[in-house]
């Protein structure tokens, strides 16, 4: 699993890289972000670093409580052209963006291997360099170079911001192999990984783990069960062979959700409550305050190793420990609950990630989490076992509504909007729906049959887009609804 990415993994084209019926739509792409390099920085690129987007199919905010989550690679993805300098004391970096007038042109210098670079992050304010900034110092702490060389980078994104499809995660992907390949070091896609989860947390988010996971390891025309705990490995599976074949289609809500901007109240928040829930449940149910959630899952089965039937006990057991309460702590109710005073709580569990709640909701976030843990592992065991089962289409889509379901209700990460486009989607002929990443805004993914792609697409744009984005350009609607396959992960591209 762990090969050396850099510079032994690359790609000589495209063709190599993305299904066949993108290669056309890919090598114009291409060629545009190169002609436009040659006119900004007059001078040639010497590669195309590309990270991917991904879908989540199954286990939405579980992977920060250390569960298997199961998502796949999509083809949209963010590529940088970049050029190296050979000037010994050159090592300034140069980044600009194919929508400079959205993301203005921003430049620095290295400034030692002990600040690297200065990041600035203000609450509720989200700047596109910090994304390239966070990448290149996280991974420069790795590599200790005394001398980085200098960049020149153009940016072009095909993921839409804010829609729940990893774009944050694969610019700063895309960051860490560019620097990696420009100094010419040897990276394992484990490191590169890692690096990357620690790197997004320099941007002001608590990052989990899975989106940087898939847009490295991620294999062309497979998902990956991807599970953190005791280490972190990335098992490639085939989705069903079924006839007719089966294909995803994500939907926007086109309601965006910038994550940096709403974490206090959403995301970072989300990740607090499921350490809060975590310690207690450790402690009372044995003495053993814990980390998160799969520690306490490790406990009660006596084992690492993580089982449907235990999910569903401990599942059974939040019902039980928080039947008294199950509509949140205040702080005062939470010290008293944790024996912790104020300070201890806001040192243990928040730190330097800014958080506002007037209730701490224990019971939805550790009983969303079990019973999500287990749909993963049900999800898994149906693609594993796929000629048992007769249904196994219906079966995997029924495991994808009681998803949305619970992240509606119990994880209050849904919206309006999403809601809708998922009953639009299933009154379509979806077999499952769901919101897909963090949520309160972004996509959805729905599964079909590939046969009814055309007529999918349509019913959804009927009753969604042209009644509430009717000025949506047949070019725009082909960006905000389109159906994917699973796709190859992080690449770098030569043959320019």
């Amino acid at each position: 699993m762990d090969t050396e990415f850099i510079p032994n993994v690359k790609f000589s084209s495209i063709s190599e890289i993305y299904p066949e019926i993108n290669q056309l739509e890919q090598i114009t792409r291409y060629k545009s972000l190169i002609s436009s390099f040659e006119k900004l920085y007059n001078r040639k690129p010497k590669f195309i670093a590309r990270s991917p987007g991904r879908v989540n199919l199954i286990g939405e905010h579980i992977d920060y409580a250390g569960f298997g989550v199961l998502p796949m690679a999509i083809s949209r993805d963010l590529i940088i052209a970049v050029d190296i300098t050979n000037e010994e004391n050159d090592m300034k970096v140069r980044i600009a963006n194919i929508l400079n007038e959205k993301y203005p042109s921003k430049s620095w210098e290295y400034e030692g291997k002990e600040k690297i670079v200065e990041i600035k992050v203000e609450e509720g304010v989200s700047e596109w360099e910090n994304y390239f900034k966070s990448g290149y110092k996280g991974i420069l702490q790795h590599l200790s170079l005394d001398k980085p060389k200098g960049m020149y980078c153009l940016v072009d994104g095909s993921i839409p911001p804010g829609a729940g499809l990893s774009s944050s995660a694969a610019y700063i992907c895309s960051v860490i192999i560019a620097t990696c390949f420009a100094n010419d070091v040897k990276v394992t896609k484990t490191k590169i990984t890692e690096t990357a989860i620690i790197a997004e947390r320099f941007t002001g988010m608590n990052a989990g783990g899975m989106d940087q996971t898939v847009s490295i390891f991620s294999l062309k025309d497979h998902a990956s069960y991807i599970k953190f705990l005791p280490s972190l490995t990335a098992t490639p599976i085939k989705l069903p062979s079924v006839n007719p074949s089966i294909v995803f289609v994500v939907a926007n809500s086109l309601i965006t959700s910038d994550k940096v901007v709403t974490a206090p109240t959403n995301y970072n928040l989300r990740v607090v409550e499921t350490k809060l829930a975590a310690y207690h449940l450790g402690k009372s149910l044995f003495n053993n305050p814990c980390e998160n959630l799969k520690q306490v899952c490790d406990l009660y089965s006596n084992s690492e190793e993580v089982s449907i039937e235990n999910l569903i006990k401990l599942s059974n057991y939040v019902d039980n420990i928080y039947k008294e309460n199950q509509e949140g702590f205040t702080l005062d109710e939470l010290s008293s609950l944790l024996n912790l005073k104020h300070d201890e709580i806001n040192n243990k569990f928040i730190g330097k990630f800014p958080i506002r709640a007037n209730k701490f909701q224990l019971y939805k976030r550790s009983k969303h989490v079990f019973e999500e843990a287990s749909r993963v592992l049900k999800f898994y065991e149906l693609c594993l076992n796929e000629d048992k089962r007769e249904n196994i289409v219906k079966e995997l889509g029924n495991l994808m509504n009681e998803s949305h379901k619970s992240c509606k209700e119990l994880f209050n990460c849904s919206c309006d909007e999403l809601d809708e486009l998922v009953k639009i989607c299933l009154d379509g002929g979806a077999f499952g729906s769901r919101l897909t990443g963090a949520g309160w805004g972004g996509c959805t993914v729905s599964l079909i049959y590939e046969s009814d792609i055309d007529k999918f697409i349509r019913y959804v744009t009927e009753k969604y887009y042209n009644i509430k984005f009717p000025n949506l350009s047949k070019d725009e609607l082909e960006n905000v609804i389109f159906a994917t396959s699973p796709g190859c992960g992080a690449a770098i591209i030569t043959d320019l």
